[in-house]
């Protein structure tokens, strides 16, 4: 059984577009979540690993949706109070931790999504509805959010392919022509 490091590394998570401070709070959620994902593993020994990886991250991503939207009033005041005293330019310097955790653990679900060969409508349909949470009235910015966690599902979709066993074209006609024989 792979510990979930392990897991997600096979996933592609070491190449996930991540800012410092996102991979250091990305790397610290997987380190406090793996004694649980082993136990989850450990209770439902049938089902495959990486499905239970998908189930813990779509779990995370609700719960820090959650708080980030139970938040968004207060941050929306804390946003114009800054655009008042510190200015327009140096206000969109401040984040929250809450959208920097939203931003790492859905990157982190986009990998295990595409890895899982999820529907890329789905997931698509997600990565915009998060990226405009987080980026209310700023479209460019909402676009650049998105982009990020395409690319993290597509790094999955990827690393899914690589992990695949490759089958040549001569192996392929043997077994045709084995199969004819038989």
């Amino acid at each position: 059984m792979k510990t979930l490091q392990q897991l997600l590394n096979d996933f592609g998570f070491e190449h996930l577009p991540f800012t410092d401070a996102e991979r250091e709070f990305a790397q610290d959620f997987v380190n406090f979540r793996s004694d649980f994902f082993q136990s989850v593993c450990q209770q439902k020994a049938d089902k495959p690993q990486q499905d239970l990886a998908l189930g813990l991250f779509t779990h995370a991503i609700q719960q820090v949706l959650d708080e980030f939207q139970a938040t968004q009033s207060k941050i929306s005041e804390m946003d114009t109070l800054f655009k008042q005293h510190v200015g327009e330019q140096h206000a969109k310097k401040f984040h929250t931790l809450n959208e920097l955790e939203v931003k790492a653990i859905a990157m982190i679900w986009f990998l295990c999504q595409g890895f899982n060969s999820i529907d890329f409508s789905y997931a698509n349909d997600h990565a915009t509805e998060i990226c405009q949470q987080l980026a209310a009235n700023d479209s460019n910015r909402a676009e650049s959010i998105r982009q990020k966690f395409m690319q993290s599902y597509y790094l999955g979709v990827d690393q899914a392919h690589s992990m695949k066993p490759k089958t040549s074209l001569l192996l392929t006609l043997q077994n045709a022509v084995k199969s004819i024989f038989k």
